[in-house]
């Protein structure tokens, strides 16, 4: 997994960690990147819609620059900010403020609150419930839409942390295969 600079040095690879999962498929490879919380998922996402970026040089731009930073920087049209990112230059900086802007007026990031967990209960980001990290990491597994939904309306239990629900789950799952 691939994750911003940050993460890899704030952890240890023995340590428990939660994370917001891309998921990355091409012909010849299948790669996931790991975020914090869902803004900086969202703003990788962002970044890689953008012609010529590609996940490796978005995972660069967030491990180069902070979230509020590259976001200002966006608003502001400041391409120097992304001058300390190795791979790119000008025209890729300018293109990335003129195709982000758009994308930022859509979204509301009201501050990066860590999506990280250590333990069992791992808690929520920015809104986001239990049940949605559940669906997304059973979608990420290949699961329908549809199978998932079904599961999780027969798992109820909303009190259960996110590592619980998503074994539960897997478990219902798994004899419908």
């Amino acid at each position: 997994m691939h994750v911003p600079l940050q993460v890899s040095v704030k952890y240890s690879p023995e340590e428990f960690l939660s994370l917001h999962i891309h998921s990355n498929y091409r012909e010849d490879d299948i790669s996931l990147y790991g975020f914090q919380n869902l803004e900086e998922k969202e703003l990788f996402e962002m970044l890689i819609k953008t012609s010529g970026v590609g996940p490796k040089l978005g995972l660069a731009v967030l491990s180069a620059i902070s979230p509020r930073q590259l976001i200002d920087a966006v608003q502001q049209n400041n391409t120097e900010v992304f001058s300390q990112v190795p791979g790119i230059g000008k025209k890729t900086a300018a293109k990335l403020c003129l195709d982000m802007k758009d994308q930022l007026k859509k979204h509301s990031f009201s501050g990066f609150s860590s999506g990280i967990g250590h333990g069992a209960n791992t808690g929520t980001a920015s809104g986001v419930t239990e049940i949605d990290g559940v669906f997304s990491a059973l979608k990420n597994l290949g699961y329908s839409e549809k199978e998932i939904l079904s599961v999780l309306k027969e798992s109820g239990n909303s009190d259960l942390p996110f590592e619980d629900r998503l074994k539960k789950a897997l478990s219902l799952l798994t004899p419908l295969r």
